[in-house]
């Protein structure tokens, strides 16, 4: 789950889940985030958490900065930083911090001997097509960093774009009786898996192939 974290003066004070859909930051005791300074408005700003994560200024005196630039509404992504006051958040993305943590990119020379040639998959865009499933014959554009795909709280894996690389990874459990995450009829390991044409996928009910445009 997605959370930010508070400092004050490079001093870690807490970190706070973002597990509601509007999360508010201000002076007033009213508010999710309550923080003891002069030059935050009553209703400073909020967390939204929807499809994805973006922070709000509520219209506040002083204005809400992200990563120094004085903003009204932005989604946010991994470490960006959040300024409200003399207050700052970071925020961290859970999905892309496992992968940071787990995902190990092999080496061109090792892209050789598995017969892979970089230079042939330079800007080549991928996708998935649903085979299988509710929305058979649909495809899904794998052009940003981080993509899911399958149904939250039945099962659900991340597919990562490392340059003209992708890797695959289960995130959270599996609901019960579910078939686990299966990349070629295999359960997808906790550690990420490069994705290489014609690869299958098998999540939450659907099949998917891999490919490149």
């Amino acid at each position: 789950m997605a959370k930010i974290i508070l400092t004050h003066d490079g001093t870690v004070i807490k970190e706070y889940l973002l597990d509601k859909e509007r999360m508010t930051i201000g002076r007033k005791p009213h508010n999710d985030i309550q923080l003891d300074d002069n030059t935050v408005s009553g209703e400073h700003a909020a967390f939204l958490a929807l499809q994805n994560i973006y922070v709000e200024d509520l219209g506040s005196t002083n204005g809400t900065l992200l990563n120094g630039e004085r903003v009204k509404k932005r989604m946010l992504n991994h470490n960006d930083i959040i300024q409200i006051g003399r207050h700052e958040f970071r925020f961290v993305d859970s999905v892309v911090q496992d992968f940071e943590s787990t995902i190990v990119i092999p080496s061109a020379k090792a892209a050789v001997v598995t017969g892979l040639d970089p230079a042939k998959e330079k800007h080549r865009d991928a996708f998935v097509e649903i085979i299988e499933g509710a929305k058979s014959g649909d495809t899904i554009n794998l052009n940003k960093a981080y993509t899911t795909l399958g149904s939250p709280g039945i099962s659900v894996v991340v597919i990562a774009r490392r340059g003209q690389s992708y890797y695959i990874m289960p995130m959270g459990g599996t609901a019960a009786k579910q078939e686990p995450p299966r990349l070629n009829n295999m359960p997808i390991s906790s550690q990420s898996q490069s994705l290489t044409a014609n690869d299958v996928i098998d999540v939450a009910g659907s099949k998917l192939k891999f490919n490149y445009r």
